[in-house]
């Protein structure tokens, strides 16, 4: 045998997704060649992995099909132009087989046996036992022909003895066309169209087997086999052109076109100037807390190419956390790192994205071939696969990122940058090789979002639809990750996707009732799903009790997805956008950092959760009493009047009279520096009749979860907001003070206009609240809602909610008040949470709510008054007017300015150091290392007897070390030490029902 000539096709047919070219060029009306039996594997679709049928059908229709025995599988790697139109193969191991008892009757005349196969380069291959295993038996060891491979050799055998020589050499990983022909005189081998062997004497006779993957019960093969037939010669000379299922030019043809596009694609990636290019990726050098101490690391593009491979990598890093992604015939990532554990998320390959277009699911980008999916090593990098029916990596565009919603500073807020610092890199990817249709004209892009200071990415897919035809995007998962157990809960990930049932779990704490188990869109349980990975077949299971004590581990392929939908149909030239999904990678699995963490992502990435305006509440109409309380407002430096319920505000109630009151009232505000807006019940519970209302799919009448709300993508939007803003312009209203935004219910109407069917109502319902919440940032507006729209846009929310604490006594609302401070500000800044001192009863003249004559209840007002400014919380004083007497006035004034004062350190984030219980002091710290007002130390003594003890304050994250100088309120000063643990230890004397506050600075 010529290995040399052997040898030259290695480089022809390493590249996997476009090698090997097999052309199918027999047919079956010449009669110089009948195929007798023929198999292929190959099987068109997305599936990647699965277990292969159970008989293997003769596509010679003359009924010699194949049993299966054992479990091989089927596999997404295929020869040539076989893998192009998305085909794959079946994978050989654990002890498969697929055979017949049967020679075909034709093994004394002249014959072709031909077969493309692979030798597993995988995990396992070179195990003892596994390295040789017989891949076809025409017959059987001892009468007939067996193809086996034995170590790296190709090797046949004839009535039980081995040829002298090796057919070809077996190289892991690489598809071969192996050929046994009997031209009437002799046996002789080809491998890729090349003869190898020759003059081999024929089999003296063939015992009734055909089998591929084994010989009966022993020899098992591990690998890859595609295609296998066998074909009669009628009185014909053999011509390897004509006779085989390869030709070795088309292969050529093909695999240079590959490469150079290939060549191309590296080339570009290389003359990206914002691609910086590297030898090696640098190690991780930062060693601050980016919670305690800002880090100022560069967000990076790095690119390693070895010179004359045909595969790189980038690592997108700002220091904090980074993403690796392997670049071959495709894209993958392939590390997902937090920089300052040096942990790795990663166990395995998926692809980028996932979404289902019409009826068919396509990955984005991705390979197959990780061998183990527990753990993924570097060194199978080049033995993964490129799968054709996946959308291929295309090329890199690398810019800053750009604002996902108007927002300007305003009301107070904190500074930040907006948009954020980082980088935005958009990945492209064109269509599958078998969807030809789709040529240049269907683009997918990921893209991903990474910012400075802090170890979070966004990420989020876009689909342009260039055909001349409209397709439908059924479903999407833009985020799909397997991850390490020991790093589930250190990965908090959410989605723009967010409002009421988007979030809604039927072990909520909303205590939402249903009749047997809910649907999906009733319960979404946010974007963000784990599930057990199908792929992942080596994880030892549990015991059922420890699965539950553990919190299911096993439960570790996390996928980010819309609950029902979006089924958005896309026309020609539009694009669709998905929901855009954030992940915040933890270092530690304290519960206070975690949450710490979770509310500066707010602070970076919905900065208007940081204005602060100080507000009061009425509920009249009266010009005059209207009026009178503004007066009061301005005189105390208040800075937000809410119009509330009821009757609150109608949006869209145009009347001039009724927009000359709202017009009028709001400039008087104005004037005294007091923005001010209304309540109104906008969506939820609130029908606007028949033909606008949700339709419940199950009655396919009116009627929904929330009662009976409108469908505000029906034809209600387009009149409704159009007037709503046309109010806003005419008044001057700044606010926007809506109960009940859109919460989640589905529609099934098929007439509504701007949604399809119940499938879409969600994403567009949500889509066109995003509007209205965009919309309202660009006007520079206030927005407090209670729903969860803060990564679109919103402003605040409610603190806790429960309608029947706005007529609990003076005395509740102290106590329950801290708490709902203390249990609302673990996931939301101070700022992000609203909380109302009823100065009036809500809903009841009951003398024992409120607080008039509020001059007799002057104490209880200042410790309500205190305990909320004190918070930082989005704080409104509800009642017919905000002081009674020069007192009361005296009171009031005092704390508001004090609150202005410190304003910068109050509305900073709650460090959570007792929770009040009623028995005992309760405190809440509040820490920004960032300001010279390093902390405020706030007190409360619940208790009808004086406490004086000494307290731990923890000043971490206050970014103190070594000693802190603390101020009580009579402006008495002491600097103390601080402790291993960063704490001061701080005596504290607090009077019965009474409070103490303390400034912390360095």
């Amino acid at each position: 045998m010529n290995l040399s000539v052997i040898q030259g096709f290695k480089v022809l047919f390493r590249r996997v997704c476009c090698v090997f070219a097999a052309i199918l060029l027999f047919n079956q009306a010449n009669a110089q060649q009948l195929v007798e039996a023929h198999y292929n594997m190959g099987r068109s679709g997305e599936i990647s992995y699965a277990t292969s049928p159970g008989s293997l059908k003769d596509m010679s229709n003359k009924g010699h099909d194949l049993k299966r025995d054992g479990t091989p599988v089927f596999f997404a790697d295929a020869p040539a132009d076989k893998k192009l139109n998305g085909e794959g193969a079946i994978l050989f191991k654990d002890r498969g087989i697929y055979s017949i008892a049967d020679n075909f009757g034709k093994a004394n005349q002249p014959f072709v046996l031909e077969g493309w196969f692979q030798t597993n380069s995988r995990q396992g291959s070179k195990d003892a036992g596994r390295s040789k295993g017989i891949v076809l038996a025409y017959g059987d060891d001892k009468s007939g022909y067996v193809l086996w491979q034995k170590d790296d050799q190709w090797v046949l055998m004839i009535d039980g003895k081995e040829s002298p020589k090796p057919v070809a050499k077996a190289i892991p990983g690489e598809w071969i066309h192996l050929a046994l022909i009997n031209d009437g005189k002799g046996i002789s081998t080809l491998a890729n169209g090349v003869k190898t062997l020759n003059a081999l004497p024929v089999a003296k006779s063939v015992a009734a087997n055909f089998s591929i993957g084994a010989l009966g019960k022993s020899n098992y093969f591990n690998g890859l086999i595609y295609e296998v037939r066998l074909s009669s010669l009628n009185k014909t000379k053999f011509d390897a052109v004509k006779h085989l299922l390869f030709n070795a030019k088309q292969v050529a043809q093909k695999q240079k076109q590959a490469t150079d596009e290939q060549r191309a694609l590296f080339a570009a990636l290389e003359a990206n100037k914002s691609i910086v290019k590297v030898k090696t990726f640098p190690a991780s050098e930062n060693s601050n807390d980016w919670m305690v101490s800002p880090v100022k690391t560069p967000v990076q593009l790095l690119l390693q190419k070895e010179p004359g491979q045909m595969s790189a990598k980038l690592l997108l890093t700002n220091g904090l956390l980074s993403r690796e992604f392997f670049i071959a015939e495709n894209l993958a990532c392939v590390g997902f790192k937090n920089e300052y554990t040096d942990a790795q998320i990663l166990r395995a390959v998926k692809p980028e994205a996932r979404v289902m277009i019409d009826s068919t699911w396509y990955n984005i980008g991705g390979f197959s071939g990780q061998p183990e999916k527990s753990y993924l090593l570097e060194s199978w990098y080049s033995n993964l696969i490129a799968e054709p029916s996946a959308f291929r990596f295309a090329g890199i565009e690398v810019m800053q990122p750009t604002a996902r919603y108007p927002w300007q500073q305003k009301y107070n807020a904190a500074h930040t940058d907006w948009p954020p610092k980082g980088l935005h890199v958009l990945m492209h990817y064109k269509a599958p090789l078998n969807k030809n249709n789709w040529k240049s004209t269907v683009q997918v892009t990921v893209h991903y979002e990474l910012y400075e200071g802090m170890p979070v990415i966004a990420k989020w897919i876009t689909v342009d639809n260039n055909t001349n035809s409209s397709f439908v995007v059924r479903e999407a998962e833009c985020e799909v990750l397997a991850v390490n157990q020991d790093q589930i809960k250190r990965i908090h990930v959410e989605s723009d996707f967010s409002f009421a049932l988007a979030n809604a779990d039927p072990e909520g704490s909303a205590l939402m009732h249903y009749n047997g188990t809910p649907p999906a869109y009733q319960t979404g349980k946010s974007t963000t799903t784990w599930r057990t990975d199908r792929e992942y077949n080596t994880w030892a299971s549990h015991n059922q009790a420890e699965d539950k004590f553990l919190g299911f581990p096993h439960h570790n392929l996390l996928v980010s997805r819309v609950p029902m939908g979006p089924s958005e149909t896309l026309k020609p030239k539009e694009k669709f956008t998905s929901f855009t999904t954030f992940e915040l990678l933890h270092d530690d699995d304290d519960r206070e950092r975690q949450a710490l963490a979770h509310r500066k992502f707010y602070r970076k990435l919905a900065p208007q959760v940081t204005e602060s305006l100080i507000a009061a509440g009425i509920t009249s109409h009266d010009k005059n009493k209207l009026k009178g309380f503004i007066d009061q407002m301005g005189e105390l430096g208040f800075e937000r009047l809410d119009i509330m319920a009821w009757p609150g505000i109608s949006h869209d109630k145009l009347d001039a009279d009724y927009v000359g009151l709202w017009k009028d009232i709001s400039s008087y505000g104005k004037g005294k520096g007091i923005v001010m807006g209304g309540y109104e019940l906008q969506t939820a519970s609130r029908g606007r009749g028949a033909q606008y209302d949700c339709i419940d799919p199950k009655t396919n009448k009116p009627g929904s979860l929330f009662g009976q709300s409108v469908c505000i993508a029906s034809e209600w939007q387009d009149k409704y907001f159009n007037d709503m803003w046309k109010f806003y312009d005419q008044t001057g209203l700044m606010t926007y003070n809506m109960d009940g935004p859109y919460h989640g219910d589905v529609c099934a109407s098929t007439t509504h206009p701007h949604h399809s069917n119940l499938y879409d109502s969600q994403w567009q319902q949500w889509k066109q609240q995003v509007k209205v919440l965009h919309e309202l940032q660009r006007r520079n507006m206030y927005v407090p809602i209670p729903d969860w729209y803060f990564l679109n846009g919103q402003s605040s929310t409610g603190m806790g909610y429960r309608e029947a604490s706005a007529n609990l006594t003076p005395q509740q609302q102290l106590l329950l008040g801290r708490q709902y401070i203390f249990d609302g500000t673990w996931h939301k800044t101070p700022t992000m949470g609203w909380l109302t001192l009823q100065l009036v009863g809500f809903y009841t003249n009951d003398a024992r709510v409120g607080l008039e004559p509020l001059a007799e209840n002057l104490d209880r007002y200042e410790v309500g008054l205190f305990q909320h400014l004190a918070s930082g919380c989005q704080f409104t004083v509800r009642g017919n007017r905000l002081y009674d007497t020069p007192e009361t006035k005296a009171m009031v004034t005092k704390w508001v300015n004090w609150f202005k004062k410190h304003r910068e350190i109050l509305t900073s984030d709650i460090i959570h150091v007792s929770r009040p219980n009623g028995r005992d002091l309760d405190a809440m710290l509040h820490v920004n290392p960032q300001i010279d007002e390093k902390g405020m130390f706030v007190v409360f003594n619940p208790t009808d007897k004086a406490i004086t003890k000494q307290v731990k304050v923890p000043l971490y994250y206050a970014g103190l070390k070594g000693k802190a100088t603390i101020t009580d309120q009579e402006g008495k000063s002491n600097v103390l030490k601080l402790n291993d643990k960063h704490e001061a230890l701080l005596t504290v004397n607090i009077p019965a029902g009474g409070f103490g506050w303390y400034l912390v600075k360095e």
